[in-house]
């Protein structure tokens, strides 16, 4: 019965699923592959908040739960299988279903507790200390982004990432 209320999609490289000023529509969970969220910066670069590889969950958090415009991108690096669940189905498991509502708020809480690790621990950090922090922290991650991609998720352009690797 739960399933019926999913909808298998694919999605090839780099398809956005979201773009900027769109409402997100589906909260999604990643059977294969991976997904980017990022936001378009005032000079026109993306900056990357977060990925989720597959076997996770991900959506543009604000945009789903408030249905409002989307300052975020929602994108599928690689070619993507997921089960998508639209807010009415996905508020009515919460609300009926509590090892559905547990996930949602694990999702929620650790959604949180990696924003603020990110914030706080990047504002003190120098800039070689960024890449260490990925590597330590991110390390599944890293073997399967390009180092654009890595670059736009610790706040620094490739070039500036390059020049730090190579001191590593």
């Amino acid at each position: 019965q739960i399933i019926k209320l999913f909808k298998p999609i694919k999605t090839t490289k780099n398809e956005r699923l979201i773009n900027l000023g769109q409402v997100c529509k589906h909260f999604y969970f990643i059977k294969k592959s991976f997904l980017r969220s990022d936001e378009i910066n005032t000079k026109g670069n993306q900056d990357t908040g977060y990925f989720a590889l597959e076997n996770s969950i991900m959506s543009v958090n604000t945009s789903f739960i408030f249905q409002r415009p989307s300052r975020d991108c929602l994108v599928s690096l690689e070619p993507s299988k997921c089960l998508v669940i639209n807010p009415s189905n996905f508020y009515e498991l919460v609300n009926t279903l509590p090892p559905f509502a547990n996930v949602y708020h694990q999702f929620i809480e650790f959604a949180f507790i990696h924003s603020q690790m990110r914030i706080y621990s990047f504002l003190g950090m120098e800039g070689i200390d960024k890449p260490k922090w990925a590597t330590e922290h991110e390390f599944k991650l890293l073997a399967r982004i390009s180092s654009k991609a890595v670059a736009s998720y610790l706040g620094m352009t490739n070039s500036t990432l390059s020049k730090l690797r190579a001191k590593l």
